[in-house]
């Protein structure tokens, strides 16, 4: 069944973890090019001023909702939902299933910082994690090629990105032909969430995106209304 939930005029996924991994498990035997991508508020706001973001999105395998203010006033916000989403349970998931099925994985960021400390987080996780390559935005110089030559020849099964939009976005619609390999996971910037814990600085952050997501669509809904008269 094909769950679907509508903000801002996109249409993401809204599957439980469950659900989602059962894809992700055909996913992980296929030969093709499948794309997961990580949906958050940040994300969506961005996709008002670059129809990109809005275009990969609905040519995404499968979306993850990355943050719960996502499904605020949605019908389908159970308090199971909501936590799965704010422990980023399926990310820990990937992870046991990355490791039992022994799939190797290439790490993507937009600098050697940040790829230092994917590799240091999945390599927390589990020893077993095999890291076949990694490279930074910043190393390429411009030249986007360079990134694919440097993925496929390390031949992995899964591209793990934590690029930001719209430069994922924009790198998997001008690019995907191009990999050879089973998933590109963009799983997001924040994807450590095990130790965010209840802290007041991150409540505060909620209710900002939920304020800025609430304005935003009363903006589209009454410019939509506008649309039809």
């Amino acid at each position: 069944m094909v769950k679907k939930i509508d903000i801002l005029g996109i249409s993401i996924d809204n599957y439980t973890v469950r659900e989602a991994l059962l894809q992700l498990d055909t996913f992980l035997s296929s030969t093709a090019l499948n794309i997961i991508e990580t949906v958050t508020v940040e994300k969506i706001l961005l996709s008002g001023t670059n129809p990109r973001i809005g275009e990969c999105l609905g040519q995404a395998d499968l979306t993850l909702i990355g943050d719960k203010e996502l499904l605020a006033g949605k019908e389908q916000a159970s308090v199971q939902r909501i936590r799965e989403i704010r422990n980023n349970e399926f990310l820990y998931e990937m992870i046991r299933r990355v490791v039992r099925n022994q799939k190797r994985v290439f790490l993507l960021a937009m600098t050697r910082a940040e790829v230092d400390k994917m590799q240091a987080f999945f390599e927390g996780e589990s020893d077993r994690f095999k890291i076949e390559g990694s490279y930074a935005l910043e190393e390429c110089g411009g030249d986007l090629d360079a990134i694919v030559n440097e993925i496929n020849s390390t031949t992995p099964d899964i591209v793990v990105s934590a690029m930001t939009s719209p430069f994922e976005e924009e790198f998997i619609l001008e690019h995907k032909d191009k990999l050879s390999l089973s998933i590109w996971f963009g799983m997001g910037a924040g994807y450590n969430r095990r130790s965010e814990g209840l802290a007041i600085g991150n409540h505060v952050k909620s209710l900002a995106l939920r304020g800025k997501l609430y304005h935003a669509m009363q903006k589209y809904e009454k410019e939509s209304q506008e649309k039809k008269k």
